[in-house]
């Protein structure tokens, strides 16, 4: 790393030897980052904000300006904990929150489906994440079209944009049918469709493929497999190509479209348990079908002996990292104190565990469900998990790290950086964020004072400054020129 090899040349000159450091106990066996830099690590801080049943927004508030509001707010307490991305539903159960061709206005937004709210919902969901340099993700799932709690109880009416021709019932869940090819472009153009209307940094989905086995007797696709899988020796071959087909081209449309957006899947923690949703997430991996993997490590920490525990199953998971694509690690934060487990009780469970996912080799950050708990004043509130993020795990802004393709020239460090009495000024190229970086006196790590928009900078902590930039690819400069302020 350029930045590192030309900081610790000044750091030998200017700075005091490296002070020791220790590890926790609790996680002192997992691998250590293959290097030590004194540049803060890349990480993307990510929350996840869930639209079906309304569980995060908005929430039964269906008054534009209240919505509206009530996503500021949360924008807020999202910036005030140096939250840098936002993994939105925008179309929970083939119901959409944005107008589109293939599926009507969500329910959640008006309270009546089908109804248009009299706004482009999405772009304003996007251009207020922007404004405080949060990314945005729209988070899909796939085949997903109602859920049930048996199959004694009816399934609402199908929305009028929906073949019914294109839909399978199971006991539990109703789905767009994997195994038929107009569905499998009916998907990929609804992506396609997000990425040319929408300024998206993202397309996502979690683990929703093939329906879990939890929710079917029998999958009952043998005409499917009649039709369409005679080059596959067994059906199950052809319900994992099914899936391998949307996701392979969902790649590739993103790739297409809008190069400098990003793929990213959220599997279930185990490897092989996706395997019985026909998700073969290990060749997606290899073959780089997506940019971005983020299991959802939702159980406790504990010994590596432990093949269920977060420390077991997130260095599992690392094992993959030395191919293109970037790994990220899920947390349960809606977990901590909801009386479901007798580990996660504190916000210490939350903070140990990205303590552990930063010393991983490949890890590039963590995602956090869900965003309601940034409201829960009663349970994870009162618990401090959200204060922990503040003030401990998130206390500092980081740089989101570079994924996927660059579509921006190389961005260009600052200029003529000047420190005049307590304020920090530099010039900076049109387009480009500034990164103010700060080594406190008697450190030799640098940690960053801000991330900004603008070219100056109040300065109150002692210590040596400089500053880089970053494009919108999240790729950044060399350093500027170093000043002090003593």
């Amino acid at each position: 790393m350029k930045n590192k090899i030309k900081y610790l040349a000044i750091l030998a000159i200017i700075m005091l030897p490296l002070m020791a450091c220790s590890d926790d106990d609790k996680s002192a066996v997992e691998p250590p980052v293959e290097e030590e830099s004194i540049m803060p690590k890349a990480e993307l801080r990510g929350v996840w904000m869930a639209t079906t049943s309304e569980i995060d927004w908005p929430h039964q508030k269906y008054d534009e300006a209240e919505q509206k509001q009530y996503y500021i707010d949360y924008l807020d307490k999202f910036a005030e904990a140096n939250v840098n991305a936002i993994f939105f539903q925008v179309r929970p159960n083939a119901d959409a929150f944005y107008d589109s061709p293939y599926e009507s206005w969500s329910k959640s937004i008006t309270g009546t489906a089908g109804q248009d709210p009299g706004y482009d919902v999405l772009k304003f969901l996007i251009d207020e994440a922007h404004a405080r340099n949060i990314e945005f993700h729209a988070w899909l799932n796939p085949y997903r079209i109602a859920m049930r709690a048996s199959k004694d109880v009816t399934f609402s009416a199908l929305d009028p944009k929906i073949d019914p021709a294109l839909v399978k019932d199971y006991d539990r869940i109703r789905i767009y049918n994997p195994a038929l090819p107009e569905v499998q472009d009916r998907i990929v153009d609804i992506v396609k469709d997000i990425l040319n209307k929408y300024d998206v940094d993202g397309i996502h989905m979690d683990d929703y493929f093939y329906p879990d086995p939890g929710y079917y007797a029998n999958l009952n696709d043998t005409a499917e497999y009649r039709i369409y899988g005679s080059v596959y020796a067994t059906v199950d071959s052809f319900r994992f190509a099914n899936v391998d087909k949307v996701i392979k081209r969902i790649h590739e449309t993103v790739k297409d479209v809008k190069p400098g957006a990003v793929f990213s899947i959220s599997p279930t923690s185990s490897i092989s348990y996706n395997n019985s949703l026909y998700a073969d997430v290990v060749k997606w991996y290899e073959n780089q079908w997506v940019d971005i993997l983020i299991p959802q490590v939702y159980s406790a920490t504990g010994a590596l002996t432990n093949t269920s525990s977060f420390n077991r199953l997130v260095n599992d998971w690392n094992q993959y990292y030395k191919t293109k694509v970037a790994l990220m690690i899920g947390h349960y934060l809606s977990r901590v104190d909801d009386g479901t487990s007798s580990q996660f009780t504190s916000a210490q469970e939350i903070v140990d565990q990205i303590a552990i996912v930063r010393r991983q080799s490949g890890t590039h950050g963590s995602l956090l469900f869900s965003a309601k708990c940034f409201f829960d004043n009663n349970g994870h509130g009162k618990l401090g998990v959200i204060d922990a993020l503040k003030t401990d795990v998130f206390q500092n802004p980081a740089v989101r790290p570079f994924v996927g393709r660059k579509t921006e020239a190389e961005p260009t460090p600052p200029t003529n950086v000047v420190l005049n009495g307590t304020v920090l000024t530099w010039n900076v190229s049109s387009g480009l964020t500034s990164v103010v970086y700060l080594v406190s006196e008697g450190q030799t790590k640098a940690k960053i004072a801000t991330i900004t928009a603008s070219n100056t900078y109040a300065i109150s902590e002692k210590g040596k400054y400089f500053v880089t930039t970053v494009n919108r690819d999240n790729v950044e400069s060399e350093i500027s020129n170093e000043v002090a302020y003593n």
